[in-house]
């Protein structure tokens, strides 16, 4: 147990273990007291440290932009900073996108995002408009509200009182689409779910529709079915003037090879909420990105987005925000975090040699396994196995920083690992990553023969 630490579900949980404390990083590796290295695989918890740690241009910004100013009475005062940032954000984005406010977390910008579209609404005098639909077996954030929006039962399920239970629908998941369904009659099943979801609800009633370009931690990166599945979902949300926003809080600034996730598949969606890799896990930042046709409401009524934090648009974080595009840009991080991505997802079908993976998917450096019991039937291990929480451990103690989970077959049973490194890998560190899991999975699973026959 640490002192004084209130243990959580990610920030140390097991109260009972003695963490490694890790005191400085570099590029790809971080280091405990002991000299430790150790290749972060996870980058942060997770998707974090898209550029790597150690950047000491990243130090002088800190320096200078603290000598000038850091915060602001922004109620009445702008920042040159800060503008210049929320251009370059802007620009950024995928054309058409007009205007940008930056907040603290994924959690900040996903509930942000939310509350932008349902004023969008309110301001077109569409005031029965509040509904918020979602995809199970998804995340966007940790406040009670984006939980309730999100589909992890797990994370929801001590706070089930306080829901409001907006409407879901299933994922898009083809590693367990019905057998008896081709890709293309499976994804055309879950883009058919959304709208059949939006006429049950009443399309008068539903204000957006929220989901990752692919989903991260909830199911362990898993890519859309086909090329036709997003289209039909910005299809019919424009069909039925609900919302379209994209969380890619982990799926953009390079992780999937694009500046965007969606830019993947050549789908825009209205808002975008942004986090974790736009600012490299150097400062806390995140933000809502909105396009023409959401600011022109605003602009016509002149109406101001009922938004407001301490540290909204805040200039350290612009500048720390503004040096990382342009450090992506200058290193050309997203042509190479397409090349590595595509070498690193063919390595891990490595792993299809072992009887407890079942499946390897991703896109862009974002990976995932799945772990099963029985390959044919794609039947799960029990949860008390805890199975890839014992493969993330050991990788740790091999030196290669995972991010196991669970809940990926029905939000309880299921075991998966997300592998997300940071964007500026080579060759030599995918193979480092890959030799370990292959290691740590074949212990593991002779390890656990006695425990599930």
């Amino acid at each position: 147990m640490i002192n004084s630490l209130i243990h959580s579900m990610i920030v140390c949980p097991d109260l009972d273990k003695q963490y490694a404390r890790l005191t400085h990083g570099k590029g790809v590796y971080v280091f405990d007291e002991t000299g430790k290295r150790y290749l972060d695989g996870a980058s942060g918890s997770a998707a974090v440290s898209n550029i790597g740690y150690g950047i000491p241009e990243i130090g002088e910004i800190f320096r200078e932009q603290s000598a000038k100013i850091v915060v602001t009475p922004a109620h009445g005062f702008s920042s040159p900073v800060v503008e210049a940032y929320l251009d370059k954000l802007v620009q950024f984005a995928p054309e058409g996108f007009k205007r940008a406010w930056t907040v603290m977390s994924g959690t900040d910008a996903v509930e942000n995002a939310i509350k932008l579209a349902y004023q969008y609404h309110q301001i077109k005098g569409n005031v029965e408009r509040y509904k918020v639909i979602g995809r199970w077996s998804s995340y966007h954030g940790n406040s009670i509200f984006t939980l309730d929006v999100g589909g992890m039962k797990l994370r929801r399920a001590t706070y089930e009182r306080w829901m409001n239970n907006f409407p879901h629908i299933p994922p898009a998941y083809a590693y367990r689409k019905p057998a008896e369904q081709s890709l293309e009659e499976y994804s055309k099943s879950c883009s058919d779910a959304l709208e059949k979801c939006i006429l049950e609800e009443g399309p008068e009633t539903v204000a957006a529709f929220v989901f990752e370009p692919v989903v991260a931690a909830a199911l362990g990166a898993v890519p859309p079915p086909d090329e036709k599945y997003l289209r039909e979902i910005r299809r019919i949300c424009t069909k039925y003037d609900v919302v379209m926003i994209a969380d890619e809080i982990l799926t953009g600034f390079g992780r999937l090879g694009e500046n965007f996730g969606l830019d993947r598949w050549n789908v825009k969606p209205d808002i975008i909420a942004a986090g974790k890799g736009i600012s490299g896990g150097y400062y806390p930042l995140s933000a809502v990105i909105a396009n023409s046709n959401i600011c022109k409401v605003f602009e016509d009524s002149k109406t101001p987005f009922l938004g407001g934090h301490t540290f909204a648009c805040s200039p350290l974080g612009a500048a720390i925000g503004s040096f990382v595009i342009d450090y992506m840009q200058d290193m050309k991080i997203n042509s190479h975090a397409a090349r590595m991505g595509e070498l690193f997802l063919g390595q891990l079908e490595r792993l299809y040699k072992y009887d407890i993976v079942g499946d390897v998917r991703g896109a862009g450096l974002l990976a995932g396994v799945e772990l099963v019991r029985d390959k044919s039937t794609r039947s799960p291990f029990p949860p008390a196995l805890t199975l890839s929480k014992r493969i993330g451990e050991r990788s740790i103690d091999k030196g290669v920083i995972l991010y196991p989970g669970k809940g990926s077959v029905n939000g309880y049973e299921g075991d998966h690992i997300m592998i997300t490194p940071p964007l500026i890998l080579d060759e030599d560190h995918i193979e480092t990553i890959v030799s370990t899991m292959e290691i740590c999975i074949e212990e593991v699973q002779e390890e656990i023969k006695e425990l599930v026959a």
